[in-house]
């Protein structure tokens, strides 16, 4: 069962996000709901619905049989308590699949390794050995180390290393190409002791299969498991998966059957069903992440409904990883390119760290680093123990500043 708890919380918002998904009434029922914990479900039986309605929540049937929910928490714990014995277990679905909905993944396990995220966000660091990546390159195994080495100064916990392109004018690369590509760059990271965890953005087993043996700890998969082998290979070496949705194929740009019709809904779906399927290849829960595709098989409009609808991910229980780092929605909407959509690139990661993702694979390693740290600084029990200098450094009658990193 998957609760998605929905970000519309005012009447118009609701109002909007509902009109093409429930009959009219039953929309304006939900929009002048008291309570503004609004969920959707396509997996509940309707004593389980009627135990709600009867506990004081909204509860409406919608298309494809979507229940739609606005209720407080206290109501769904109220529902719980006055359900019948027959009535109770689906109740308590509901209520374990909300928990999840709402939770903060703690960790994701990397290989030997464990990514805290119960703070701030943790940031990915992006290493390119293509020689045809839209954005920065690196150019030789020295360059790939010096990289690495200056995300992790500046604070990133991962880099991602990618040996192929998936721009649609790339071409893709044969498996061995890529294999020779991204192998030697995590045996130069590992053999330089660099205190991060490495990510391999590959969609092939076999890549996945060489780069894991070589020391990589994560596969970052764009494809959404389209390789029916690779989610075995990641459980064979116990490392870590982060699943992405795709609309199409990878290299290929086809705006025309780019259409969704509930898109989050349908993402959550997809990666829902890819999740389980790497958990039965032997994926380890704990070892899972997310990604809803930003740009991969969408167009702007559609980008951007992800960014105000992300917190409804959140419904799958895995820690999400966010990518919008200076990608052509973004400059399509400025009209700029990727050298100078800096300032909007981080505006979409503070959008997402606040809807809950806990990693960002970004271009930026030093500003997204200072921007997930301001992000923490702020909320309740960071700021109390956060600890603050008695001046600004460069101010006058104290220190220079220190060098920028």
């Amino acid at each position: 069962m998957l609760v998605r708890r929905l970000t519309a919380t005012t009447p118009a918002a609701r109002a909007q996000r509902f009109a093409s998904v429930l009959p009219a009434a039953e929309a304006a029922a939900i929009a002048a709901a008291a309570e503004v914990e609004v969920l959707v479900d396509r997996d509940v039986a309707e004593p389980v619905a009627a135990a709600l309605r009867a506990a004081g929540a909204t509860a409406v049937r919608g298309a494809g049989d979507t229940l739609v929910v606005a209720a407080s928490r206290a109501q769904l714990d109220a529902a719980s308590r006055a359900a019948s014995a027959a009535e109770r277990p689906g109740v308590q679905r509901f209520l374990d699949a909300y928990d999840r909905a709402t939770a903060e993944p703690r960790a994701l396990r990397l290989r030997e390794r464990s990514l805290e995220l119960g703070g701030e966000a943790r940031v990915m660091g992006i290493v390119n050995v293509t020689p045809d990546s839209f954005y920065d390159r690196a150019s030789g195994l020295a360059d790939v180390v010096g990289r690495t080495r200056a995300i992790a100064a500046a604070g990133g916990a991962l880099v991602d290393v990618g040996g192929q392109s998936y721009a649609h004018w790339n071409p893709r690369i044969a498996a061995d190409e890529e294999r020779a590509r991204v192998v030697p760059a995590v045996e130069a990271i590992r053999a330089d002791g660099i205190d991060v965890a490495i990510s391999i953005d590959t969609f092939k087993a076999s890549v996945a299969d060489a780069a894991l043996r070589a020391g990589a700890h994560l596969i970052n998969d764009c494809s959404g498991l389209s390789d029916p082998a690779l989610a075995g290979v990641v459980a064979e070496h116990d490392a870590a998966l982060v699943v992405m949705h795709l609309k199409g194929e990878l290299n290929v740009r086809d705006p025309q059957g780019y259409h969704y019709g509930d898109a989050v809904a349908e993402i959550v779906d997809f990666l829902y069903a890819k999740t389980e399927a790497a958990l039965a290849a032997g994926v380890k829960r704990e070892a899972i992440a997310v990604d809803p595709g930003l740009e991969f098989g969408k167009e702007p409009e559609t980008d951007l409904e992800i960014l105000d609808r992300f917190g409804e991910l959140r419904a799958l229980g895995y820690p999400i990883l966010f990518a919008s780092s200076r990608k052509s929605f973004i400059g399509r909407i400025f009209n700029r390119p990727a050298k100078e959509l800096l300032v909007p690139s981080l505006a979409t990661a503070a959008l997402g760290i606040a809807a809950g993702a806990r990693m960002l694979r970004v271009h930026d390693v030093a500003e997204t680093v200072q921007l997930a740290r301001m992000y923490a600084a702020v909320l309740p029990g960071q700021r109390e123990r956060l600890p603050v200098a008695a001046a600004m450094p460069g101010t006058p009658g104290n220190s220079p500043a220190p060098a920028a990193v």
